[in-house]
C-alpha cells in the first residue's frame, strides 16, 4: 500500500513539473521583409482576424494596437502609391470575428493618433476603435484591443503630409486588459493585450517581455521574447526603473561621443556636456521616455544642433532631420570606425550611479527614402522637439529593453554589435517579480570585426574621450582591436630598448677606462620615468577580471510583491487619441462627448 501512494505521489510529482516547465518564454516571429522610408527596420509579423490576415507591424507599443485597414489605399491624395501595402493591410470585411461597434468609446473619426510616446511627428487618422484576433505564430489571442485606421497621415516639421506606412503592436500596459463599460443593466467588454492574454492563459511565465529590435541595415537580427529575454542580448550594467502609466521614462544625464579604439575622427578630445549645451536647464539631465513605437531620437533642439555640430551633416527643416554628408572624409571614418554616440542615464533611478548606453554612428547612418525624399538619403536620425523627449528604434538598434508589467519595473542595458554569436539564452521572467541578468560578453568584442578603427597617426586624431559606461573600469587600459600593437605594449618596448641602450654604453666605459667591477651588475645614474599613455575607452566587464563571475544579476526592490492582483479604479475618456475639431475638413469626434462608455483602467496616461 505504501509503494502504491509513493507510486503516485511521484507521479503527480512528475506531472506537475512537466507543465510548469511547458511554460517557457514565446518567441515571436518577425517579418523576413525590412520596413520603413526612414530606416530600414525591422518588424514582427502577425495574423489578424479569423482569416488569419498577416500583416507587419512595429512592436513595443503600449495599450492599444494600431492597425492599417484596406481602405488606406483608396485615398491618393497624400501619395500616390500605397506605401502601407508593402507591410500587408487588414481587410474587416473578410472577418467573421471583427467587432467594430460594441465599443463606443473613440475614436469615432479623424483624430490625431499616437503611436508612441511624443507627438513630434503628429498622426491625423480616420480611425476606429475594435476588437479581433491575432495571431501571434500558433497562439491565437482572442479580443484584443486595436484602434483600426481607415485613412491617415503624419505631419512632418515643416507642414508636409506623408502617408502611413506601418502599424505598431502593444506588448502590454499596467492592466491586464481593458474593461469598456457599456451602460446600467449591460455586461462590460474586455479589451484584451497579447502579452497579458498569453500569461493569464498559462502560456508564458509572467506579464513582460524582453526586446532588441536589432539592425536591418547591419544585419543584427531582433529578438522578442514574451515572458522573458535573451541573456545573450544583454550587455554589461543593468538598470531597472519603474514603470508610470505605461510609458518606460529614464533620467538622461548626458550625451557624449567616443572612440571604442583607434584614433578619433575629431579634433577635441573634450566631446561631454552636449545634452545640456545651449540650454542649461538641462545641466542636471532630462527626463525622456525609451519607446520602440517612436522612430528617432527625440530631443531638445540645442542637443541635436550641439551633437551634428560634430558631424558632416546638414539639417533639413522640411523633415526636421540631419542628412550625412557623403562626400565629406569624416563621413566614411565615422561611420566605418569604431566611433560612438554615448547616452549617461542614472542607474536604477538613484544619483549615487551612472552607466551608459553606446550607439556606434554605423547604427546612426540611416537611409530615407519615397515618399520622404526623392532619392535614397542617408541621414543621421536626431529630431529636435519641444513634445515629449523619446529615445526611439534608432537607439534601440543598440539596446536591450524588457518590461514587467506585474511588477512595474522596466530594464534598459547595452545590447550587441553585429560580431555576436547570437546564440540563443532565454530566460524567464518570474511571474511575482523580476530581475534580469547581463551575459559577460565584451560589447567591443561583438563589433570588432566590423570596425576599421582609425590610425593613431590620423591628422585628426584626438584622445578618445572618457565616458561613463556601464562596463568601464579605472583598473583596466584599452586593447586595440586590429593590426599592430597597443599604445601601451609599444611603450614597454621603448624602455626596455632604452635600458640596453645605457647597458651597451655602460659596458664600453668598461673596456675604454680598464675600470675593474666586481659588482654583478652596473648602476646607471638617474632614473628613467615611464609615463603611462592615457587610457583609450575601453568597455571591460568588471566581472571578466581574474577568477569573479562571469556574470552579474541585477536585483530589483526587496519589497517584492507576494501576490500580483489586478485592480482598476480608474476611468478616462481621452484613450490614445488626441482628439481635434476638424482635420482638412473632416468633422472629429470628441471620444469625451460619448455617452454610457465608459473604460476602466488608466489605459492611457499622459501622451500614451
Amino acid at each position: 500500500m505504501k509503494t502504491q501512494w509513493l507510486y503516485g505521489l511521484c507521479l503527480a510529482s512528475s506531472l506537475y513539473i512537466t507543465d510548469v516547465l511547458a511554460i517557457r518564454p514565446w518567441e515571436m516571429t518577425w517579418s523576413p521583409q525590412k520596413f520603413g522610408p526612414d530606416g530600414p527596420w525591422n518588424a514582427v509579423s502577425v495574423g489578424v482576424g479569423s482569416n488569419d490576415a498577416r500583416i507587419a507591424l512595429y512592436p513595443g507599443a503600449t495599450w492599444t494596437s494600431e492597425i492599417l485597414l484596406s481602405s488606406l489605399c483608396e485615398n491618393s491624395t497624400v501619395s500616390s502609391y500605397c506605401y502601407g501595402d508593402q507591410g500587408g493591410l487588414f481587410d474587416p470585411a473578410q472577418s467573421t470575428t471583427y467587432d467594430n461597434t460594441s465599443i463606443a468609446l473613440g475614436p469615432n473619426g479623424w483624430s490625431s493618433i499616437a503611436y508612441g510616446s511624443t507627438n513630434a511627428v503628429p498622426i491625423n487618422a480616420d480611425a476606429k476603435r475594435a476588437l479581433d484576433l491575432v495571431d501571434v505564430g500558433g497562439q491565437t489571442v482572442p479580443t484584443v484591443d486595436l484602434i483600426t485606421i481607415k485613412q491617415g497621415y503624419q505631419v512632418y516639421p515643416g507642414g508636409k503630409a506623408f502617408p502611413l506606412h506601418l502599424g505598431v503592436l502593444s506588448l502590454g500596459s499596467p492592466d491586464p486588459n481593458q474593461t469598456f463599460s457599456l451602460g446600467y443593466g449591460r455586461d462590460p467588454i474586455n479589451g484584451t493585450f497579447v502579452t497579458s492574454w498569453l500569461h493569464d492563459n498559462g502560456v508564458i511565465p509572467s506579464y513582460s517581455y524582453g526586446m532588441h529590435i536589432g539592425s536591418a541595415t547591419l544585419n543584427i537580427p531582433p529578438s522578442l521574447h514574451l515572458g522573458g529575454y535573451d541573456k545573450s542580448r544583454v550587455i554589461g550594467d543593468v538598470s531597472s526603473q519603474p514603470v508610470k502609466g505605461g510609458s518606460c521614462p529614464i533620467q538622461l544625464i548626458d550625451i557624449s561621443l567616443g572612440v571604442g579604439n583607434g584614433g578619433s575622427p575629431w579634433n577635441t578630445s573634450s566631446t561631454t556636456g552636449l545634452l545640456a549645451q545651449g540650454n542649461s536647464s538641462m545641466a542636471s539631465g532630462l527626463m525622456v521616455d525609451v519607446d520602440p513605437a517612436d522612430p528617432y531620437i527625440f530631443l531638445p533642439k540645442s542637443s541635436c544642433d550641439a551633437i551634428a555640430a560634430r558631424l558632416p551633416v546638414t539639417y533639413d527643416a522640411e523633415l526636421g532631420l540631419y542628412f550625412w554628408n557623403t562626400a565629406s572624409s569624416l563621413y566614411k571614418q565615422i561611420t566605418t570606425s569604431p566611433s560612438f554616440m554615448a547616452f549617461t542615464f542614472l542607474k536604477n533611478g538613484v544619483n549615487t550611479a551612472q552607466f551608459s548606453v553606446k550607439v556606434p554612428f554605423a547604427l546612426l547612418n540611416l537611409t530615407l527614402q519615397a515618399p520622404l525624399v526623392a532619392q535614397p538619403t542617408p541621414y543621421f536620425p536626431c529630431m529636435g522637439t519641444d513634445s515629449q523627449p523619446v529615445l526611439g528604434r534608432a537607439f534601440l538598434q543598440a539596446a536591450f529593453i524588457g518590461v514587467h508589467w506585474a511588477d512595474a519595473r522596466w530594464f534598459l542595458a547595452q545590447a550587441p554589435g553585429p560580431d555576436a554569436s547570437f546564440i540563443q539564452n532565454v530566460i524567464a521572467l518570474s511571474a511575482k517579480s523580476a530581475s534580469v541578468e547581463s551575459s559577460g560578453n565584451s560589447w567591443e568584442g561583438t563589433w570588432s570585426k566590423f570596425w576599421t578603427p582609425l590610425s593613431s597617426a590620423s591628422p585628426s586624431n584626438t584622445t578618445a574621450t572618457s565616458i561613463p559606461s556601464a562596463t568601464t573600469s579605472s583598473s583596466t587600459t584599452a586593447t586595440a582591436h586590429g593590426n599592430g600593437l597597443s599604445t601601451a605594449v609599444k611603450a614597454g618596448i621603448g624602455a626596455a630598448a632604452g635600458v640596453v641602450g645605457l647597458l651597451i654604453i655602460a659596458g664600453a666605459c668598461w673596456f675604454l677606462f680598464h675600470r675593474k667591477r666586481t659588482e654583478k651588475s652596473s648602476t646607471i645614474d638617474g632614473e628613467v620615468t615611464y609615463v603611462p599613455p592615457k587610457p583609450r575607452l575601453v568597455q571591460a566587464e568588471p566581472w571578466e577580471v581574474g577568477d569573479t563571475r562571469p556574470s552579474q544579476l541585477h536585483e530589483l526592490e526587496n519589497d517584492r510583491r507576494s501576490e500580483y492582483t489586478w485592480t482598476s479604479t480608474q476611468t478616462s475618456h481621452n484613450g490614445r487619441t488626441r482628439p481635434t475639431n476638424s482635420v482638412n475638413g473632416h468633422s472629429v469626434h470628441n471620444p469625451s462627448e460619448v455617452s454610457g462608455d465608459v473604460q476602466h483602467g488608466p489605459y492611457e496616461l499622459g501622451g500614451r
